[in-house]
């Protein structure tokens, strides 16, 4: 093609590869961005865990125990969200989720803090040494980091020992020897919660053996669901 005399007009053909060779660099640009923005993504570490809930109707064997058994990296509590829910087999629903927000409240003399977060750290992963009773606040929710052999538990206000407590099986809820019911106080949030209502919500001293307690944990940070299970009540 030519234009006017003496000049001569870009080929289409050169055009075309002019535009294909932008195109590509276009490309490799936003290739490149994304590739940034994956590698820069947070990623979910891993967890395996051991998982029990025992609702004997007694204070020293009820429970909910959770053991890590391996764990990818060290998990601050505080960025994780435990959701538990079930339906025993009187058909009553239940369940409870937990953040590092406090949960339990109003129980004097239960062997935990007045007001604090369960479950509550035992083992590696807590800063602070710690026993039985999680009377810490490194031991609260929140403020310990989950480590291979780190625990986490909860129990009945009546179990005064804490997970290696001794109250006599024969304790029930709220008052001696009536096991199963919590008699002498009323599960009210900001009232009176404690820890394994905290965990496991209203109504779980209707657990019985074989119900089965779905339990999870989210990781905050990327909304992923590290560990999930199906707890049957022992």
């Amino acid at each position: 093609m030519t234009g006017k005399k003496g000049e001569d007009a870009v080929s289409p053909v050169v055009g075309v590869m002019l535009m294909l060779v932008v195109t590509l660099i276009i490309a490799a640009v936003v290739s490149a961005f994304a590739g940034g923005l994956v590698s820069g993504t947070k990623k979910a570490p891993s967890l395996t865990m051991d998982v029990t809930i025992t609702n004997s109707g007694a204070f020293a064997s009820s429970q909910f125990n959770a053991k890590v058994l391996s764990v990818s990296e060290g998990i601050p509590t505080r960025n994780l969200k435990l959701i538990t829910s079930w339906t025993n087999t009187s058909g009553f629903k239940g369940g409870a989720n937990v953040t590092a927000t406090s949960n339990v409240f109003g129980w004097s003399g239960a062997g935990f803090p007045l007001t604090g977060t369960a479950p509550w750290g035992f083992g590696p992963g807590i800063a602070s040494p710690n026993s039985g009773k999680p009377g810490n606040l490194q031991q609260q929710f929140g403020n310990y980091t989950l480590l291979e052999g780190t625990i986490m538990n909860a129990y009945p206000a009546g179990q005064s020992g804490g997970y290696i407590g001794t109250t006599p099986a024969s304790s029930g809820y709220g008052i001696n020897g009536n096991a199963y019911n919590y008699t002498s106080w009323t599960y009210t949030p900001g009232s009176y919660v404690d820890g394994m209502q905290a965990v496991l919500g209203q109504g779980w001293e209707g657990l019985r053996t074989g119900d089965t307690v779905n339990f999870k944990i989210i990781y905050i940070p990327t909304g992923v669901t590290i560990f999930s299970k199906d707890v049957v009540v022992s």
